[in-house]
């Protein structure tokens, strides 16, 4: 039988933990999506921290079918392509085992792989950064911290292009069962985000209490930056307001909106932002079909405590 809500307790002491509604979840706790991919406009595939696998739909609505992931990852970075798609498990088992780069078809065989290993001795899986991953002129990038290379990732192979070493900033690889301080990731490279055009590949790091941002040069690999405070950071990025939506005056910045690709973003909104959404919709004044924004209103309505997010996909303007 179904029942609106359980209750969790300890199993040793008796002692009430928490309420857990009818979609197995606590209040706030949501089965929240990770990379959302849209599929020639007409399939949204969708992963999430529920599960080792893709799950694809139709633009409706529809459930299509599952696709497991190779290795068991719930959610990494992903690239999806008409038939196939490019993860980047960024993750390594207590074999010191680096999977760095997959690419499975829609069936969920793999049909490319980059994997490395670390050497030493490990008894736990590794404490790695998520891989840094691009896209340019159509080709799929990714930095490998295993071997600080960039890689190239198509359907047919995967191969180098750059080397970008961290030198003596490079973070000890240690595993799980090792415990570590704060100077473990204050006193090593967290790389950040890639940027690449014609002649430069632009990233970011952070090291100690500064964020670096750097140019690589292609043409003979000299890199140049410059660094900057985490407060000049903030301060930047109040500056920023988010996304103007003329179609149905949507209108959120980070976290709750995503990039799917150059030509799609998506918008999560959960029972935690819904409201604060809603008064951003209800009060835009620029909105050219107001039967969307009216139907986006109506599903926010609808949004219950424990529901999963309602995903809204937009098509960015040429």
């Amino acid at each position: 039988f179904m029942v609106d809500h359980a209750l969790l307790f300890d199993r040793a002491t008796g002692k009430f933990i928490r309420t857990i509604g009818k979609v197995g979840q606590g209040p706030g706790e949501l089965l929240s999506p990770c990379n959302v991919g849209i599929q020639n406009d007409s399939i949204v595939y969708i992963s999430s921290t529920y599960t080792y696998a893709l799950f694809a739909h139709k633009i409706t609505g529809e459930f299509i079918k599952k696709i497991p992931l190779e290795p068991n990852i719930a959610y990494p970075n992903m690239n999806f392509i008409d038939d196939y798609i490019i993860h980047y498990p960024g993750s390594a088992t207590g074999d010191g085992t680096y999977a760095n780069a997959y690419v499975q078809d829609w069936d969920g065989n793999v049909i490319q792989e980059s994997v490395h290993r670390f050497p030493g001795k490990f008894t736990k899986s590794l404490r790695l950064e998520a891989p840094s991953t691009w896209t340019y002129k159509g080709i799929h990038n990714v930095f490998s911290c295993a071997t600080d290379t960039v890689y190239a990732v198509t359907k047919d192979s995967i191969y180098p292009r750059y080397y970008i070493p961290e030198g003596k900033y490079k973070r000890e690889i240690l595993d799980c069962a090792t415990n570590v301080t704060k100077d473990f990731y204050e006193n090593a490279i967290r790389m950040g985000t890639f940027i690449e055009t014609k002649e430069h590949l632009l990233f970011s790091f952070c090291l100690g209490p500064n964020i670096w941002d750097c140019h690589y040069n292609k043409s003979d690999s000299n890199i140049s930056l410059w660094k900057y405070t985490r407060d000049d950071f903030k301060a930047k990025k109040g500056q920023f307001s988010g996304l103007i939506n003329d179609i149905d005056g949507c209108s959120y910045s980070k976290p709750f909106l995503s990039y799917i690709d150059d030509r799609d973003i998506v918008i999560y909104i959960t029972p935690d932002n819904a409201d604060e959404i809603k008064k951003i919709v209800t009060g835009s004044t620029n909105v050219k079909f107001p039967e969307k924004r009216q139907q986006l209103l109506e599903l926010i309505d609808s949004l219950g405590p424990d529901d999963n997010p309602i995903l809204a996909i937009y098509k960015l303007k040429d």
